[in-house]
């Protein structure tokens, strides 16, 4: 179909617009429901026993022209497109532009699991290429607009040799520090080296300018993995990579004859240097994203020196602030070359596969047509102009607004800016093992070690790692040892996860397995890890309610110890509700009742069908508080008599990670958020 055509089909082919009907109203009534009701009657009123010409355009019955029918194409982004959006329909008439607003952290998340499930977008956004979501993208080789972007990054995106996204325009990024505080600690020129950059930062910590309580004066503005690697990455570009041997390392590279042991054992250089001094705190880099840095709050409170950011963020700092001057800096050399900026993509457009079916032709058209016009310099310029971004990778010129700071100016002048190329996952995993260096969980050999290998084997552990489980729509929190002596998210949502892939009618998690927060974004099977890290197993018992009761006492024997943490035994559960009191004193907790979650009595009689670890069932034995005492489940040591009235119905050797990568696999059409529900009630005193 011509680029100008406007949607047509034969007289009397009734089907099509009614199919056509129904899946724009869906549509419609998804993202404008005010607006969706008037649509529909507008379309219904459309004769389906005939269409106008091929223009598009058909008769009323008064003889006057009606408007042709829009064609809606759907994209996630992460802000108002309003400039794009406006381009397209301005070009295209006939297309309709829907741009769902996605915070950028759950972007890869939402897509997939919205693909899995046969609701995708028409037009997929990634931040991760590489990552899952290709399995639903189409091959846009063919397509005349693919060979408009630059030769080297449309390189880097090539998966099995096809073209199947197309790059955003990106940032500059660099060092975006204080400029007045640094004058105030007698540091008036920019830093020109990594040496200078310490110096600045040791001048200010002596005056106490541009720290915090905490010591802190830098921190990574997005901790996102993968812009985490390009801050480790980046900072090896002006003494390596962006120099001949690098060039030539990248390469050898490539074809897997060299190692990241050979070329990246120093990226950790200037960040070891600056934790070592207490400036920088590894542990609120990744891990504990609930806990991380407010970089913005403190970059214009004066509490943070330096931050690594991109050019939008230094404009949003500027605007933000009447007190202080930001400014910024290129990535330095140790040595005396000269400066490089680094420049990413802001994320990916690719084609949903599911357009090629039978009877999507329209649609796809659109699509195509919306990518074909993104990929003109008009089309850049106008994204470009909606996310504040500051370089286009197309081949030809695009006139980007605002200015370029002045500190990345004469880097990007003489075209001394770096494209990080390495596959997303790759970069994901290679992030993440520097923070475990920097955390001290591993030394630089060890961690380079492992990124080697999951590079020319594909380790599949590693790969789960790296593999996107599903989307958190909130914060599920661990912390203070709460799931050892109430009702928690977390805790609920282990429970509810081993009694679904069990099927059992109970299920209980002891405290003292579940050890991580899951955070709201995308999650990862390196997050499940953390939240469940041991390998006991799940087992299903038969038993009668009688010993349930002594299970939920005994969890409550150890919630003041003399240290002061309370011990493990104590039950997360689902499918059951307890009410205990708090120990007080010297008086130890007491259960007080037990009901179903409906609030029907519980009978001790009665046999029910409970998943519990392998661990309580005896499987360590119960010596020296292994088995956390729950003796009254023993089927399996030979050192404690075997519990009476329980009865072992199955091994099903799956574990609580493997529980939580299942119910998030099930619930794959959702972002899952577990509640406080009542399911553990603590009472007081007397009450």
């Amino acid at each position: 179909m011509d680029q100008e055509e406007t949607v047509s089909c034969a007289a009397g082919d009734t089907g099509y617009w009614v199919s056509f009907v129904t899946q724009y109203f869906m549509r419609m009534w998804n993202r404008k429901k005010e607006f969706a009701g008037l649509i529909l009657i507008g379309l219904l009123a459309f004769p389906l026993a005939g269409c106008g010409p091929a223009s598009g355009t058909g008769r009323s019955e008064s003889g006057e022209d009606a408007s042709p029918a829009q064609v809606p194409v759907t994209m996630l982004y992460s802000i108002d497109l309003t400039d794009f959006e406006k381009l397209v329909e301005d070009t295209y008439p006939d297309i309709d532009l829907q741009v769902e607003c996605n915070a950028r952290a759950t972007i890869d998340g939402e897509s997939e699991r919205r693909l899995r499930t046969g609701h995708g977008s028409d037009i997929i956004t990634t931040t991760m290429p590489t990552g899952d979501v290709k399995g639903y993208a189409m091959d846009l080789s063919a397509q005349e607009f693919a060979s408009a972007y630059q030769a080297g990054i449309s390189q880097s995106l090539l998966i099995g040799g096809k073209t199947m996204f197309l790059p955003l325009p990106g940032q500059y990024s660099g060092y975006i520090y204080n400029v007045t505080l640094a004058g105030q600690a007698g540091v008036t020129e920019p830093p020109s080296s990594t040496g200078g950059l310490l110096a600045m930062m040791d001048a200010a910590a002596a005056r106490g300018l541009g720290l915090g309580s905490d010591g802190v004066m830098f921190a990574v503005e997005s901790t996102d993995m993968t812009n985490l690697s390009s801050y480790f990455i980046g900072t090896q570009v002006p003494d390596l990579l962006g120099r001949a041997g690098g060039v030539i390392w990248r390469e050898r590279l490539t074809k897997r004859q060299d190692t990241f042991r050979s070329g990246m054992a120093h990226c950790l250089n200037l960040s070891a240097a600056m934790v070592e001094k207490g400036y920088l705190d590894p542990a609120h880099l990744y891990n504990n994203r609930g806990n991380m840095t407010p970089v913005q709050d403190r970059m214009l409170n004066g509490t943070l020196l330096l931050t690594y950011g991109t050019v939008h963020f230094l404009d949003t700092l500027n605007a933000g602030s009447d007190q202080y001057e930001f400014a910024m800096l290129p990535f330095l050399s140790e040595e005396s070359s000269h400066p490089w900026t680094i420049a990413a993509p802001a994320a990916y457009l690719g084609l949903n596969a599911a357009l090629d079916e039978p009877g999507r032709e329209v649609v796809l058209d659109a699509a195509q047509r919306v990518l074909s016009l993104l990929s003109t310099p008009e089309g850049q310029a106008a994204f470009i102009r909606d996310m504040g971004a500051s370089q286009s990778y197309l081949a030809a010129d695009v006139p980007v607004s605002g200015e370029i700071p002045e500190g990345l100016a004469d880097c990007i002048a003489e075209g001394y800016v770096y494209n990080v190329q390495f596959p997303a996952k790759l970069l994901q995993y290679f992030g993440r093992s520097m923070v475990s260096v920097l955390n001290g969980e591993a030394s630089m050999e060890e961690a380079l070690e492992s990124v080697d290998h999951y590079f020319l084997t594909g380790d599949a552990d590693i790969e789960y790692d790296q593999t996107l489980i599903g989307v958190a729509a909130g914060d599920m929190i661990y912390e203070n040892y709460n799931v050892r002596r109430e009702e928690t998210t977390i805790g609920n949502l282990v429970a509810d996860a081993i009694r679904e892939m069990t099927g059992a009618d109970m299920a209980f998690a002891n405290g003292g397995s579940i050890r991580g927060s899951l955070y709201e974004g995308n999650v990862f099977g390196s997050d499940l890890d953390v939240i469940c890290p041991y390998d006991n197993t799940i087992v299903l018992l038969e038993v009668k309610g009688s010993v349930v009761r002594e299970m939920l006492s005994n969890g409550l024997t150890r919630l003041i110890q003399e240290n002061g943490i309370p011990g493990g035994r104590f039950l997360n559960v689902s499918g059951v509700c307890y009410t205990y009191r708090a120990p007080e004193g010297d008086r130890p907790a007491e259960l007080l009742d037990i009901t179903l979650p409906d609030g029907s009595p519980f009978d001790e009689s009665r046999t029910y069908t409970i998943a519990v670890t392998s661990y309580m069932c005896g499987a360590a034995g119960y010596l020296d508080n292994n088995g956390d005492g729950f003796t009254m489940l023993n089927v399996y040591s030979d050192t404690a008599p075997l519990a009476e009235g329980v009865t072992l119905a199955e091994e099903t050797g799956k574990t609580f990670g493997d529980a939580l990568q299942f119910y998030f696999q099930a619930h794959n059409g959702e972002a899952i958020l577990a509640q406080l529900e009542g399911r553990i009630k603590v009472v007081t005193g007397d009450d």
